[in-house]
């Protein structure tokens, strides 16, 4: 029992280092995107480079024309705004896909295309 507690106070500060560590957008995954978030990853099945926000975004900046595959991952709701409105350029410019809570897109999207976004109540 000494040894397993020893084995633990030695291994929980390092698992916790390197979750501290951890990249937050360098290799991400689907399950990366954090809750109340909308995502946006670099490659087709939530793979590299990620991007995430609570709020609107009239320009995604590098990741823009650059997004292969996207998650909304806020809840539905009455009372606030779930539902997220892409467009093809900054500026909330040439409307895309809309994504609705839980969604995502991924394969079959017109990839490479979206710049901004925005939260509505409905699509």
């Amino acid at each position: 029992m000494i040894k397993t507690l020893k084995a633990m106070a030695i291994g929980l500060p390092i698992v916790a280092a390197a979750l501290m560590a951890a990249p937050g957008t360098a290799n991400a995954g689907l399950n990366d995107c954090p809750t109340d978030n909308f995502c946006a990853w670099i490659n087709d099945g939530f793979s590299g480079a990620m991007r995430n926000w609570t709020g609107n975004s009239s320009n995604w900046g590098t990741m823009g024309d650059n997004a292969e595959s996207m998650y909304n991952r806020r809840a539905s709701s009455a009372t606030r705004v779930d539902n997220v409105v892409t467009y093809l350029n900054v500026n909330y410019s040439d409307r895309g896909v809309c994504v609705n809570p839980g969604e995502t897109y991924d394969l079959g999207m017109n990839d490479n295309d979206y710049s901004s976004h925005e939260w509505v109540h409905s699509c």
